[in-house]
């Protein structure tokens, strides 16, 4: 399975929020050995001047009860923006 949590926030934010989800995928990397962490954007900001991040987890820990507990309270340790909207997707077989 692979977890995909994306969020919003104002362009001015980008090296801040950049830290801080250097900081908590560093920390989810410690705590689950074996998760992939990927930081991904889209190209342009929205009408509104927002920038779309997206973050994707891959690996044993992505799928895991315990993981998304864990994300979703570094990610509020963090201060990372909300609200963030995880989707799991699985290979097709």
């Amino acid at each position: 399975m692979n977890l995909y949590v994306y969020f919003k926030f104002v362009v001015g934010d980008h090296p801040l929020v950049l830290r801080c989800i250097g900081d908590m995928q560093d920390q989810l990397a410690l705590e689950f050995p074996g998760l992939v962490c990927e930081l991904l954007k889209r190209p342009l900001p929205d009408q509104d001047g927002k920038e779309t991040w997206m973050e994707v987890y891959h690996g044993v820990a992505a799928d895991s009860v315990d993981f998304i507990e864990r994300l979703s309270q570094l990610a509020l340790k963090n201060a990372l923006p909300q609200p963030r909207r995880n989707e799991v997707f699985i290979p097709i077989e």
